[in-house]
């Protein structure tokens, strides 16, 4: 196991290797709800570098590493549309501009994620109805739009905000649920026809996670338990127990076989993702993990946490 530190990075939401395995991004900001930045970890040297500061509700990377789109409040002053800028490189924020750019200033974003190809990105926003100056009911929006334009690609039908996402492994399909002020429904939707499959209602009060195994089965994060649901939408297949605190992040290894749970009592946790049997649990004393990430071989796992600290460790094949 080996140690690290991230600086001026209070929360780490998500990290991500490189496709080398050589370094990781992390996401991260000073509390659970709020982005403030984007940084780079050489895991060689454990130096850190090309730090990429916005503040922001949410942001996604896509899967190369080679974008970091950010949406949401800025310092709560006016409203990002939405924006981008690439990453390993001078940071230029970009909006998306197109015949049909959905958000404009009269949406909030609340949550992003990119498709397997990083062509797409998902985006869960809210936009005000009613005549000028009336105030009304914010009306909730999903759709899949041209990651360069931000022209819509595909409206998806939602009557909550989805804040949490992801796509499954062929882009077909997306998840989507509240996250953590949100609501705990999850969502899974057909982007080609435009259809929602299934809703699953778990029990808890905050669902966090909603991801896809390559089998299409979605894992679900909902209080302290973790949910392997079928692609048919049916009951869940199991239920992974045994986090006394709620759960606040899921990887899953290359292929599906394994998976990773993460919890708000530091330990992570090992599951066989085909039966639900659990296997070794770790604690690396780093307090609440709350991101965790399989390199692309497989081999090597991240999970970070608060106070910037991170640790990476060899895992069996």
């Amino acid at each position: 196991m080996r140690a690290y530190k991230l600086k001026k990075l209070k929360r780490v939401h998500a990290v991500h290797f490189t496709p080398d395995g050589a370094r990781l991004l992390a996401v991260g900001g000073a509390e659970a709800r709020l982005v403030d930045a984007a940084g780079w970890l050489d895991l060689a040297t454990g130096e850190n570098g090309g730090r990429i500061e916005k503040y922001a509700t949410c942001a996604a990377v896509d899967p190369a590493l080679t974008r970091y789109a950010v949406g949401g409040e800025d310092a709560g002053a006016r409203r990002i549309a939405l924006e981008w800028t690439a990453l390993d490189g001078p940071v230029e924020w970009h909006r998306f501009t197109g015949p049909k750019v959905i958000p404009s200033p009269r949406h909030n974003v609340s949550g992003l994620a990119f498709d397997p190809t990083g062509a797409r990105l998902a985006v869960g926003y809210s936009r005000r109805g009613g005549a000028r100056g009336r105030p009304s009911r914010p009306v909730q929006k999903l759709s899949v739009v041209d990651r360069n334009t931000g022209e819509a690609r595909a409206e998806l039908p939602t009557e909550f905000e989805a804040c949490v996402m992801s796509f499954s492994a062929d882009g077909a399909r997306l998840a989507a649920t509240g996250g953590i002020d949100g609501d705990t429904r999850v969502a899974v939707f057909d982007v080609g026809t435009r259809e929602r499959l299934f809703t699953f209602e778990p029990p808890a009060t905050v669902t966090r996670v909603a991801r896809f195994l390559p089998d299409n089965r979605v894992v679900v994060a909902n209080g302290r338990d973790v949910y392997v649901l079928p692609a048919a939408g049916d009951p869940p297949q199991f239920t992974l127990a045994g986090h006394p605190k709620q759960v606040n992040a899921v990887a899953v290894a290359p292929g599906g076989r394994r998976l990773l749970t993460a919890s708000h009592d530091g330990s992570i946790r090992t599951w066989d993702a085909s039966t639900g049997e659990a296997g070794p649990a770790f604690d690396w004393n780093i307090g609440a993990v709350t991101a965790l990430a399989f390199s692309p071989d497989g081999l090597t796992c991240a999970a970070a946490g608060l106070n910037g600290k991170v640790v990476v460790w060899d895992v069996d094949a």
